[in-house]
C-alpha cells in the first residue's frame, strides 16, 4: 500500500498562510492606526505641526535641480549613466515661463562591487556641477531646490577597504566643501538678502519626533508646548511610537499645507557623522513639509543653526515651496523639479542610450579598433 503523501504545494501553503496570518496583520494595523489617531491631535496642538498658507498668484524665479541615473550589466561589470539637470522657472501672477536649462552627464564603465553607492556619489557630483554654474549665472534664481544633500551622512561613508568608493566619496566631500567655501556668503541665512538653497527629499523622515527629549529642545526653532507632551515623551511611549514606523506616523500627524517644527539635524543626531567636517559646525536645519492632501510629506534641509533661522523664515520657505505645486497627487513635485525630472526621461528610458553605448562598445571591441588606436599612440610615442 502506498504511503500517505504529506507533500504540500506552494499554492496550498500560500492559501493557508493568508488564512492564518491575515486576521493578525489586520489587527496590528488597526491598532497602530487607532494609536496614531489618538496621539496625532496632541502632537498637532502642542505645536509639532504648523499650518502653512500657500501664496496665491505667487511671483518668484525658481531653479529646480533634479538627478537621475541608470545602470546595466555589461562586459563583466556595469555600464552607467548619471545626469543632473537644472531648470529655471519664472512665475509671475500665476503665469509660468520656463527659461534657462543646464545639464551635467557622466557615462562610463565600473566594476559591480558597491556600484550603486558609486553612482549615487557621481550623481551628487553632477548636481553640484550644475548648481555651481547656476550660481555663477548673473541672472541666478532667488530660490533653488536641489535633489542632493547639503551634507553627507554616516550611511554614505564607505568602509576604507572599498578603495573606489572611498575615492568617489572623498571627491564628493571635496566638491561640497569647496562649494560652501566659495558661495556661503551668497546663501541665506548667512546673507539675509541671499539665495535660498533647499535640499529636497535627500534625508530621512521622522527625526523631529525623537528630538522632544529635554536634552534636544534647544535645537528646535519653533515654540513647542511641552506640557501637553508630558505623556508622549515618556520612554515607554517613545518606544511605542518607534514601533509604529516613522513614515507612517509622520503621514498620520500631517495634514495638507503644513510643516513640522524645524530642528537642527546634526545637533539632535550627535552620533551621525556628517561630512564635510569643515562645514558641520554651520548646522543643518530640517523640517517636513506637506504640500497637499495626497502629496506625501518631504524633508527639506538648509544650512544653518537655530541661531541663524527663525520660525517666520521657515514659514516663508514652506509657503513658497507649497505654492510651487499645481497638482495634489502622490507623485507630484514642485514645478521646477517636475520640469527637470521630465527632461531626464531619456536617461532612464528602457531601452535607451545605455543599450546603444553597450552595442557600440561591443562593436569597437569586435573590430579591434581600440587595439589599433593604442598601437597608433605607441608608434607615435616611439617616433
Amino acid at each position: 500500500m502506498d504511503g500517505i503523501n504529506k507533500e504540500t504545494s506552494l499554492a496550498q501553503s500560500l492559501v493557508a498562510s493568508v488564512q492564518l496570518n491575515l486576521p493578525g496583520t489586520v489587527s496590528k494595523l488597526s491598532a497602530k492606526m487607532r494609536f496614531i489617531d489618538k496621539i496625532a491631535p496632541v502632537l498637532r496642538n502642542a505645536g509639532l505641526v504648523k499650518n502653512i498658507a500657500p501664496i496665491p498668484s505667487i511671483s518668484v524665479k525658481v531653479t529646480g535641480i533634479a538627478t537621475a541615473h541608470r545602470a546595466i550589466p555589461a562586459f563583466g561589470g556595469i555600464l552607467y549613466i548619471s545626469a543632473a539637470i537644472s531648470q529655471d522657472v519664472f512665475i509671475k501672477n500665476g503665469s509660468i515661463h520656463k527659461t534657462r536649462q543646464d545639464s551635467s552627464v557622466e557615462m562610463d564603465e565600473i566594476d559591480d562591487f558597491d556600484y550603486s553607492k558609486k553612482i549615487r556619489l557621481i550623481e551628487i557630483q553632477n548636481a553640484y556641477a550644475v548648481l555651481t554654474r547656476t550660481l555663477d549665472n548673473p541672472d541666478c534664481s532667488e530660490f533653488i531646490l536641489i535633489e542632493a544633500p547639503i551634507m553627507l551622512d554616516r550611511s554614505d561613508v564607505p568602509p576604507t577597504e572599498r578603495i573606489e568608493v572611498v575615492e568617489q566619496f572623498s571627491k564628493t566631500v571635496k566638491i561640497i566643501e569647496d562649494f560652501w567655501i566659495k558661495y556661503k556668503s551668497r546663501i541665506y541665512p548667512f546673507n539675509k538678502n541671499g539665495i535660498r538653497l533647499i535640499s529636497v527629499g535627500s534625508g530621512k523622515l521622522g527625526a523631529i519626533l525623537f528630538a522632544l527629549g529635554t536634552e534636544h529642545r534647544d535645537f528646535i526653532v519653533d515654540m513647542i508646548n511641552y506640557e501637553q507632551l508630558t505623556e508622549i515623551v515618556e520612554p515607554k511611549m517613545i518606544g511605542k511610537i518607534k514601533s509604529l514606523g516613522v513614515k507612517r506616523l509622520v503621514n498620520g500627524i500631517m495634514n495638507e499645507f503644513c510643516r513640522s517644527a524645524a530642528f537642527q539635524a546634526e545637533a539632535i543626531n550627535p552620533d551621525t557623522r556628517f561630512e564635510p567636517e569643515s562645514i558641520r559646525a554651520l548646522g543643518l536645519m530640517s523640517m517636513h513639509v506637506k504640500a497637499g492632501l495626497k502629496t506625501p510629506p518631504v524633508l527639506l534641509e538648509m544650512l544653518g543653526t537655530v541661531n541663524n533661522w527663525t520660525s517666520g523664515d521657515l514659514d516663508d520657505i514652506a509657503s513658497i515651496y507649497t505654492s510651487l505645486f499645481t497638482l495634489d497627487q502622490a507623485r507630484a513635485l514642485p514645478l521646477p523639479l517636475w520640469y527637470a525630472k521630465y527632461a531626464l526621461k531619456p536617461i532612464i528610458s528602457k531601452p535607451g542610450i545605455l543599450e546603444y553605448y553597450k552595442s557600440q562598445a561591443r562593436e569597437m571591441l569586435n573590430n579591434e579598433e581600440i587595439d589599433k588606436i593604442w598601437q597608433q599612440d605607441l608608434e607615435l610615442f616611439e617616433d
